[in-house]
């Protein structure tokens, strides 16, 4: 079983930590190149390569039904237990530094042990020169990869632990490397200058022999992130508005390159036609709801398409078995983490179909939720009564007691389950393999909000970058229209303030559980508020009269409160790192 492995030990590689303590010769080359002689390595494009795509195996899944720290889980988008296993528990009750040592915390080890990957990124810059017979467009697509590669981990870490030593060069032992670590902002900015190189060398897009390979837009959306990072308020709190307005300009430079407002590489997915969803109420009937269909072929089903920007490629078939997490024991075979569900306060934040809020909406009944709301609701979110599996006799039932909520581990604790990764018909009556299912790192919908975002903190919901011909608010209703919601509407425009709160809302229903919310909510300073770390439970009662046929009823107590505090805004150094150098500060709080 994996854990954290020392930093020091992957930065310098095996060999040259035994020279570190006492061996002769510095002999790192043959540790890096993973058994081929250096001659070998540089006499030959091909196996140059296959020494550099070594740095692609830190690349996380964060749907993998294998990561026992599921990401999702670890914000306010939903609960789910482990059945017999102390991952989860221990992460979300907030003991960080044991979560490097416990099985499968990938999320925690995970990235952390990349520093070997970004070591052969440095090796690969540093071989190049001496590569032969590689033509001039291989050695850039070489170097370009490379410096994303780094980029990429330092992009990682950063969203995790904060600022880190932006470490360029391979060590050698004699080398000084107790190296400081730089601040947040000075970490984002290496991660965008990174990405700068790499923009320039990559393609725009590869031949279908290399998918899954960085494209110049990947680089450029990692940059605008990056910077997304740095100026929101957890690290920025003294709302520097020129770091907004670096985030804004990035965000709008692969928009107005590479998307809708340049050569179009990348654009949205288009609803086509009507879904429905089939519900049954305890009198025997059976209700059918019509909502715009298209929004999951964006995550399944298609092997590539053009609103990814940059994804986990090698885990397209199944990701890792993302479908199990979200199932119940009652559907699927059992796994350590199974039961997903959905917090019902999480599951409020669908608007209806009119464009509002569920509180602001007059014509939202309370008793029957479940009609006239955002399509992506349907396409995320499996409710009491609804037709979902292979069987067609197979109705869900949500409330306490029944098949899907009986009480055990494994069961959908708060009354919904999630349907977003988890593909039609795939269960264990039907044994059908899960569909292509894409673990997606950016995709075109986040670069636009992400423009808002910055945009909006700048001068409100109507303000244009200079040179850019789409206002904050305007963005946000790019992503509204494909999915046939209206425009944002008027009330929310009067503030910044309101504004800004209809943009967390929008990011969301419309990432959600794509790896984003827990970083967004942190990046926000909101993640440690009671409110986002609570999950509530819809309760059933069986009622002829009701729409649904059942009473429902928020509970009053929270089912679970995840541990959130102050000091884990920046994730722990794993101890063995933190004490090994008096310059390679710890975090606050750890």
């Amino acid at each position: 079983m994996k854990r954290a492995i020392n930093y020091l030990s992957i930065i310098l590689g095996f060999s040259a930590l035994i020279s570190l303590t006492g061996c002769e010769d510095y002999l790192d080359k043959v540790a890096d190149s993973a058994g081929i002689p250096e001659e070998d390595l540089l006499q030959d494009y091909f196996k140059f390569r296959q020494y550099e795509d070594g740095m692609y195996k830190h690349l996380q899944n964060y749907l993998s039904a294998g990561d026992y720290s599921y990401i999702a889980a670890l914000s306010d988008e939903g609960y789910v237990n482990s059945i017999n296993w102390e991952t989860m528990p221990i992460a979300q009750g907030g003991d960080w530094l044991r979560s490097y040592d416990t099985g499968q915390a990938l999320q925690f080890y995970g990235v952390w042990n990349a520093w070997s990957s970004i070591r052969i990124a440095n090796k690969t810059l540093e071989y190049l020169p001496k590569l032969e017979g590689a033509t001039q467009g291989e050695l850039d697509e070489l170097k370009g990869q490379a410096h994303f590669m780094r980029a990429w981990y330092y992009y990682e870490m950063l969203k995790r632990q904060g600022g880190m030593p932006y470490i360029t060069n391979s060590f050698n032992a004699s080398d000084d490397f107790e190296l400081p670590r730089l601040s947040y902002h000075e970490t984002a900015l290496k991660i965008a200058a990174d990405c700068d190189s790499a923009a320039v060398l990559l393609p725009q897009r590869w031949d279908i022999q290399n998918l899954g390979r960085p494209e110049k837009g990947a680089a450029m959306a990692v940059k605008a992130s990056a910077l997304l990072f740095s100026a929101s308020p957890s690290n920025n709190p003294s709302n520097d508005a020129a770091k907004w307005k670096l985030a804004a300009q990035a965000s709008w430079d692969l928009l107005s390159e590479l998307g809708p407002f340049g050569n179009n590489r990348y654009k949205l997915i288009q609803s086509k036609g009507t879904d429905k969803v089939t519900y049954k109420i305890p009198s025997g009937g059976v209700e059918t709801i019509e909502y715009a269909a298209s929004f999951d072929s964006i995550f399944m089903y298609q092997p590539y398409h053009d609103e990814i920007i940059w994804e986990n490629y090698a885990a397209l078939n199944g990701a890792g078995g993302a479908y199990r997490v979200l199932t119940t024991t009652s559907i699927e075979s059992k796994n350590v983490t199974q039961g997903f569900t959905p917090s019902a306060t999480f599951v409020d934040r669908f608007e209806t179909v009119n464009g509002l809020s569920i509180k602001d909406d007059p014509s939202f009944d309370p008793q029957n939720p479940f009609v006239g709301r955002d399509p992506r609701f349907y396409h995320s979110i499996l409710f009491n009564g609804e037709r979902w599996t292979s069987l067609t006799d197979k109705y869900l039932e949500l409330y306490k007691g029944g098949a899907e909520r009986n009480s055990q581990p494994g069961d959908a604790h708060l009354g919904y389950m999630a349907r977003k990764f988890w593909g039609k018909n795939v269960d264990q009556w039907s044994g059908a393999a899960a569909p292509f299912t894409h673990v997606i790192y950016f995709r075109l919908s986040d670069i636009l909000l992400q423009y808002a975002e910055a945009a909006n903190e700048l001068d409100g919901p109507n303000y244009k970058l200079p040179g850019a011909t789409i206002s904050a608010v305007e963005a946000v209703n790019i992503v509204r229209d494909r999915v046939k919601m209206p425009p944002v509407n008027t009330s929310y425009l009067a503030s910044k303030e309101m504004f800004r709160t209809r943009i967390k809302n929008e990011r969301a229903v419309e990432l959600y559980l794509e790896g984003k919310r827990f970083f967004d909510l942190s990046r926000w300073g909101d993640a440690s508020k009671l409110e986002y770390k609570q999950y509530f439970e819809d309760n059933f009662t069986e009622d002829p009269a009701s729409p649904t046929g059942y009473i429902i009823e928020r509970a009053s107590e929270p089912y679970f409160t995840r541990t959130f505090d102050q000091k884990h805004y920046k994730w722990p150094i794993p101890l063995q790192d933190a004490l090994m150098f008096e310059s390679f500060k710890q975090n606050p709080g750890w």
